[in-house]
């Protein structure tokens, strides 16, 4: 609903505008006042659409009440058609267009006249508030996200304060410093005032500054992220540290490094703790070595065939390991267990063992519990790999019909499954006290007959490969 506020001295005057305005917008709403002060309360407390100012009214002329409505938040952005008693001079209207009034009618008015100026008028407060209200959105809007901006800086500082790796952050021109964390002026021993501003000539030996700065090129030359696993730091207080670091560029809008920023962590004591720790697996890895030689001279002197056979088993399971490309922690299980893996055979009778004829039912049955006895003798060894069931499970087969277990496919592990395959290759390849040698060939056709049978396929192809293309020749018993 439009309203227009008509403010002059003279109430025939106003009885005239409104019964113009009301036939120009049915239904609109003339509110009028007879003196410049009454005009601007009542614009303060309707806020109309337009007011029809008179010029001459005695006390506080038009001017002066079109200048404090313009003066007043609440009413300075409602169009003012200022009205004379007679056709204003120019400076008067220059006056009045100073002070804010944005059009002129003179009396008598003309009907058609004042329509037009209160059309216009109307236009120009519909286009002014819709752009008012989508400035005032903006501007909220504007707020809003620079608040939400300034509670995520705040956050981001937090988290960048309280991490307990030192971050520093460094512009790309002179690498001087421009930013540091607590945790980085910690590990250095200097407050941010003496970091800031500083370059790592300041502040460490020339070699090591040489090579901080080396890495930072490398950074801002194109390498996006260069990770330092191990890097030395001369610390202020701390001595020597020991330094993990990854570095990456912050780029401009242009897309070319402005910054760098480093994350440096202290892994000074996580590195002597592995150290020691692999101090302390050396030691036990000799302990075990030398705890398996024994068991081994123990072998040897109750049975050198045996013997024999766990040292050209070991050197066959070794070799196909390594052409299966195991780890060499697999691989150093494999040797140590393969060394050993007949050890349980000390609790059948030697006359079983060394018997040139066939087997009995009953002594085969003997024999097969070797493999239990073996684990139960290094089941409480403390050793680094798991010799214990590499030697319980060397007879199992991937079909299930091993044993001792019966275990099936993935149940057994790979340390096994190549142990199995090497034992049956020097088995039927070397003499035994009840037979002759089957001989080598025998022997592989055999593994190639129940690949993925048997047999691990992986294990079989391996052991097939480094026979018959790459020489591998069983040492003679």
């Amino acid at each position: 609903m439009t309203k227009i506020l008509a403010i002059d001295d003279k109430m025939d005057n106003l009885v005239t505008l409104s019964a113009l305005l009301k036939n120009l917008m049915p239904g609109g709403v003339v509110i009028t006042a007879q003196s410049g002060m009454e005009g601007i309360a009542k614009a303060k407390a309707e806020l109309p659409d337009v007011i029809l100012l008179d010029i001459k009214m005695p006390e506080m002329d038009g001017f002066e009440t079109c200048h404090r409505l313009m003066s007043d938040k609440r009413t300075k952005h409602i169009p003012v058609i200022m009205i004379a008693a007679i056709e204003t001079d120019q400076q008067s209207r220059i006056k009045g267009l100073d002070i804010g009034a944005n059009a002129f009618l003179s009396k008598p008015i003309d009907e058609y006249e004042l329509a037009s100026q209160v059309s216009v008028a109307l236009r120009i407060k519909k286009a002014e508030d819709a752009l008012r209200e989508q400035r005032n959105s903006l501007e909220k809007t504007v707020e809003e996200r620079t608040a939400t901006l300034h509670q995520m800086n705040t956050f981001l500082d937090s988290i960048v304060e309280n991490i307990p790796n030192m971050i520093f952050l460094k512009d790309a021109g002179e690498l001087r410093f421009i930013r540091f964390n607590r945790a980085g002026e910690d590990l250095l021993g200097y407050s941010r005032d003496d970091l800031l501003g500083k370059n790592d000539y300041d502040f460490f030996p020339k070699d090591q500054a040489d090579f901080f700065t080396e890495k930072d090129r490398d950074v801002l030359r194109g390498k996006e992220v260069v990770d330092i696993p191990e890097e030395l730091l001369q610390t202020r207080n701390r001595g020597e540290r020991i330094l993990h670091t990854k570095k990456v560029p912050i780029l401009d809008a242009n897309g070319e490094p402005e910054y760098l920023l480093g994350i440096s962590e202290d892994i000074t004591d996580r590195k002597r703790a592995e150290e020691k720790l692999q101090r302390t697996f050396d030691s036990l890895r000799k302990a075990v070595s030398t705890t398996i030689q024994v068991m081994v001279s123990t072998v040897e002197t109750r049975d050198p065939y045996t013997a024999g056979h766990q040292t050209r088993s070991t050197d066959l399971a070794r070799a196909i390991a390594m052409e299966m490309g195991l780890p060499q922690e697999k691989i150093d299980a494999i040797f140590m267990a393969g060394s050993i893996h007949d050890i349980g055979k000390l609790s059948i009778p030697a006359e079983i063992l060394s018997k040139p004829t066939e087997l009995s039912e009953i002594e085969y049955l003997l024999i097969k519990e070797h493999s239990i006895r073996g684990y139960e003798i290094l089941k409480d060894v403390e050793s680094p790999w798991p010799l214990a069931e590499i030697v319980l499970q060397h007879h199992e087969r991937m079909d299930g019909s091993g044993y001792p277990r019966g275990l099936k496919g993935d149940e057994i592990i790979m340390e096994a499954r190549i142990l199995a395959v090497a034992d049956v290759v020097e088995s039927m390849a070397s003499h035994r006290p009840y037979r002759a040698a089957l001989g080598l060939n025998a022997a592989l056709e055999e593994i190639e007959r129940n690949r993925g049978i048997l047999y691990d396929e992986g294990v079989v192809d391996a052991c097939l490969l480094i026979f018959r293309e790459k020489g591998y020749r069983v040492a003679e018993a």
